[in-house]
């Protein structure tokens, strides 16, 4: 089994009188991205601040490879790293530059563990290039190197991808999952891309006003709060006619598509195979020219968050 890098139990947060985090409780393990998800002011970043050390716990325990986070703040904080908001440099110095100046705030990082990183996010070609001539995507890249510089055991990164065109985005996923399934590091991501999250994380947590609901394997969100009926959208010659002849058939839901001449069966997904042949059948024997038969797209990771936080809506919050 995967080591836990980040332990986080009952963990609760209040500012002035609200409480902002409740009985927050989850793992992080070592060779995994975990998205965190959840509405604008979920609480998302609040606990981000907290496990990077920006922020005090009120209640409950943290724990990074084994030091608490109260008890042994130093020893637990030397195995972080991260971006929290954008990542800050001096334009006015190459991407080299940026990064010794960094390293030379920590003990035993060299010139070949600079390039290594540089190496690691695809930056050898631009590296002496000053920053102020750097895009987003570049900066957040030399972002990722400089927060791994020190071989952190848990990378945190809050909104990564924010302002990122679609090929910067996917650099930085490609990074992200290379960093964790081949060098082994615990990732912990924030964004409000569900699309984004659902090519790049293993699991995912989602927080709705303070209160963590689910943490589960993407695949396995989704097979949970899948529906327990299956779409067909049939193509055919004539739909007027094709209604009529698959009136009265028994667990067979129909209704007119949006475009002409399609039909929009409903069928119970334990029999939906079984329903599919019968009603082919039907339309054929009944003289029906039938052109196209097509599911309907599977539920996405977006599916199942607007239905996980729909009780956020409206909702007083503070992230």
């Amino acid at each position: 089994m995967a080591e836990v890098i980040l332990h986080i139990e009952n963990l609760s947060k209040t500012l002035g009188k609200r409480e902002i985090l409740h009985n927050i409780s989850f793992d992080t393990y070592s060779g995994e991205v975990f998205g965190f998800l959840g509405p604008n002011g979920a609480g998302k970043t609040t606990t981000i601040k907290i496990v990077a050390g920006l922020l005090t716990l009120d209640e409950g325990e943290i724990s990074i490879c084994g030091y608490d986070l109260r008890r042994d703040f130093e020893r637990a904080m030397e195995n972080v790293g991260g971006i929290v908001e954008n990542p800050e440099f001096y334009g006015y110095l190459s991407g080299w530059e940026n990064l010794r100046q960094y390293a030379a705030m920590r003990d035993g990082i060299t010139d070949v563990r600079l390039r290594e990183v540089v190496h690691m996010v695809g930056l050898d070609n631009r590296i002496h290039d000053k920053v102020s001539k750097y895009s987003l995507g570049m900066r957040q890249r030399l972002g990722v190197a400089q927060a791994m510089m020190h071989r952190p055991r848990l990378l945190i990164l809050d909104e990564p991808t924010n302002g990122l065109d679609p090929a910067s985005i996917k650099a930085l996923r490609d990074i992200l999952k290379n960093l964790a399934h081949e060098e082994g590091v615990a990732i912990m991501v924030s964004s409000h891309l569900m699309s984004e999250m659902e090519l790049m994380c293993d699991r995912v947590g989602v927080i709705v006003n303070g209160s963590l609901q689910s943490v589960q394997p993407i695949e396995e969100l989704i097979a949970a709060t899948s529906p327990d009926y299956a779409e067909f959208v049939y193509h055919v010659g004539d739909a007027q006619k094709a209604e009529e002849a698959l009136l009265g058939m028994q667990d067979v839901q129909l209704a007119r598509g949006e475009e002409a001449n399609t039909l929009l069966l409903t069928f119970p997904s334990h029999e939906q195979y079984t329903l599919l042949a019968s009603v082919n059948r039907k339309l054929i024997t009944s003289g029906i020219s039938l052109y196209t038969v097509s599911k309907r797209e599977n539920r996405r990771l977006e599916d199942v968050f607007i239905e996980l936080t729909q009780k956020a809506k409206g909702g007083d919050q503070i992230d």
